[in-house]
């Protein structure tokens, strides 16, 4: 009697072990699935930081290693189309004062050699100054400028190429 008892006991037990465990799989598989497929696409996710980041800190060590390099300047009081000038890198940085009455005004455009606008920058006022950074589609090949103006007794334009 002793001996199905015990076997009783052992028989109840797994299959209370058997049952439990099979009650729990049926009950938190769906939820395991789940977070796995979370973790998958936080794990994607983060991946994709990671390569952005590196992206980024290449283009930050390529940035660090380049300077700017004045590549053309002109000093005037009227409207011009300036020379040819070769900009060689993939940023420019236009920087110009000028001065003049309450209403006077400069437009500096920015212009392929063969004449396709490129950018347009301007200013007003008495006494103005600016600065414009501005990414180059066209590396390595020759740029003029065309500056207007309207009641401008002076002005200076710098151009600087960042390579």
């Amino acid at each position: 009697m002793e001996k199905k008892l015990i076997v009783l006991a052992l028989i109840a037990l797994l299959g209370g072990l058997g049952g439990g465990y099979g009650l729990g799989y049926v009950t938190y598989q769906p939820q395991i699935w789940t977070l796995q497929s979370n973790m998958k696409d936080i794990s994607d996710k983060f991946e994709s930081v990671n390569s952005s980041v590196i992206t980024l800190n290449s283009t930050i060590e390529m940035m660090e290693n380049r300077s700017f390099h004045q590549a053309f300047s002109i000093e005037g009081s009227s409207s011009v189309n300036t020379s040819t000038f070769l900009i060689r890198g993939e940023w420019i940085r236009i920087r110009w004062f000028m001065s003049g009455q309450i209403y006077s005004w400069i437009s500096i455009s920015l212009y392929y050699s063969n004449g396709t606008e490129c950018a347009n920058r301007g200013s007003s006022g008495v006494f103005s100054s600016f600065a414009c950074d501005f990414q180059i589609d066209l590396p390595n090949i020759e740029y003029y400028l065309e500056i207007a103006t309207y009641g401008v007794s002076s002005y200076w334009v710098y151009v600087w190429d960042y390579y």
